[in-house]
């Protein structure tokens, strides 16, 4: 993502006074660098709700955007192969997971490896059917993201919790499974760092390595990076249960993306 395209989204704000916008939240994370960078205070702009989809994030960036925006902050969900988004959203009275719209679609949530439907509350494979589309339905579709199914709350229809990350981009590093969402969530616990990050996964010899890398908020001092990796890593080894080396960049030092962020790098042999 160039600098020149954030530039223009800033001066779309600015100059039309949108209420709602609608992106992914690493790309809302970008816009508020280019708030920063211009000098302008991002909470007397005039967006009062952010529909946020297309990859995982953590509460704790949904805290960093509503404080930095003063706005609410919804997750949504959807899938090209199904309908695009709209399948389920969030609601703004309790941001509590994202209401699906079941006269429409049949979720299922299923054990990746067996097929067995789980039941609610547990931790699995979502799976869409669909109800009333007739070009192109779907009959137990696979998404490959992680949920779980809940019970309804500001409307009737059931939830499903916030994506955790998917069956398909789960890391395999000396035998521990890790997800994104979980670097992520340690990465918020470390205020001086930012939400921009990789991981990147090469192998040493037999041996896997796992790198992070993350940019640091202005103004960070050298010293002060130093004790921001150790924490960091000691968080990761200590709570996700892998080793992992920490590299932090400079602010914009981390690719951006108009789409999805790319969160993993994997430069591991294949074969």
């Amino acid at each position: 993502m160039s600098g020149g395209q954030t530039e223009k989204q800033v001066q779309l704000i600015s100059d039309f006074h949108p209420e709602i916008i609608m992106v992914t939240p690493s790309y809302m994370l970008a816009i508020l660098d280019e708030f920063r960078r211009a000098g302008l205070d991002p909470r007397l702009s005039s967006l009062k709700i952010g529909i946020f989809g297309a990859e995982p994030w953590t509460n704790a960036m949904r805290a960093e955007i509503e404080a930095a925006f003063n706005m609410h902050a919804v997750d949504i969900y959807g899938l090209s192969e199904v309908m695009g988004p709209g399948v389920a959203m969030e609601c703004v009275e309790t941001k509590d997971g994202l209401h699906i719209w079941e006269d429409h679609f049949y979720p299922e949530v299923i054990d990746p490896r067996t097929g067995a439907v789980l039941p609610d509350g547990e931790e699995g494979e979502l799976v869409f059917t669909s109800l009333s589309k007739e070009a192109m339905p779907v009959i137990r579709y696979r998404t490959r993201d992680r949920t779980r199914l809940l019970p309804g709350t500001a409307r009737s229809m059931r939830r499903m919790a916030k994506v955790t990350g998917r069956t398909d981009d789960m890391m395999i590093v000396r035998g521990v499974n890790v997800f994104p969402t979980q670097i992520e969530e340690q990465i918020f616990h470390v205020p001086r760092l930012s939400a921009h990050y990789q991981v990147v996964l090469t192998r040493q010899g037999r041996l896997d390595d796992m790198t992070v890398r993350v940019e640091t908020r202005p103004d960070v001092t050298v010293e002060q990076a130093a004790e921001d990796a150790a924490h960091l890593a000691h968080r990761i080894k200590q709570l996700v249960g892998v080793t992992a080396h920490v590299e932090l960049v400079a602010p914009g030092g981390i690719d951006r993306s108009m789409g999805k962020a790319v969160r993993v790098v994997d430069k591991r042999p294949k074969g």
